[in-house]
């Protein structure tokens, strides 16, 4: 009796397994590094779903769209090498300087540490620094600045360790100013370096 009941149970699953159309497609939304999510509809022409928030899914069968749950763990074991495979986003990174000078101030001083540590982690990298000035003095002078601000940075990366043929240096002077100011005006936010890390 019970030989029979599993063979039962067998050839139920299989007929059913038979008459569920096989998954098209699915869809999941994977959380950004702050946890936030962004949006996507799944449209399959007769049905949509709307994915807003992290590990929202969908799936596609038969032509239609249906949400499905999935959490973390369930995302991970079906995704887990797509995932891994994938680049690290570009990381962007602003230091400041003291007034005239190529030296960063205290507190840039501690997040040059976040932009080298964000290197580090990168199998290859490719870093472009673009120094900055303030309108203080002359545009002439504000443009070697800037760009003795960032080949600064590219020594003091090179000298911890990186390689100095994937780091770009370039200076812009007074052109990109990050907070608009008349001529002659010394703006902190201004005497910088733009980093960004891909």
């Amino acid at each position: 009796m019970t030989m029979r009941w599993i063979a039962a149970l067998l050839v139920a699953a299989a007929l059913g397994a038979c008459s569920t159309p096989q998954r098209q497609a699915l869809f999941v939304v994977l959380p950004n590094p702050d946890g936030s999510a962004g949006s996507v509809t799944v449209d399959s022409g007769s049905s949509s779903v709307v994915l807003d928030k992290a590990y929202a899914a969908s799936e596609v069968r038969g032509g239609t769209a249906a949400p499905v749950a999935l959490d973390a763990a369930q995302v991970q074991q079906v995704f887990g090498p797509t995932i891994a495979a994938r680049p690290i986003l570009p990381a962007h990174f602003r230091l400041y300087f003291i007034s005239d000078s190529d030296v960063l101030t205290p507190a840039s001083q501690i997040q040059y540490r976040d932009v080298f540590a964000d290197i580090k982690r990168r199998p290859v990298y490719q870093v472009t620094v673009i120094g900055h000035t303030d309108t203080l003095g002359d545009k002439t002078y504000n443009q070697q600045l800037s760009l003795s601000r960032a080949k600064a940075i590219r020594e003091r990366l090179v000298k911890d360790g990186l390689t100095g043929q994937s780091i770009s240096v370039a200076g812009r002077g007074e052109l990109d100013l990050a907070v608009k100011t008349g001529d002659q005006v010394s703006e902190p936010r201004n005497r910088r370096v733009e980093i960004t890390v891909q």
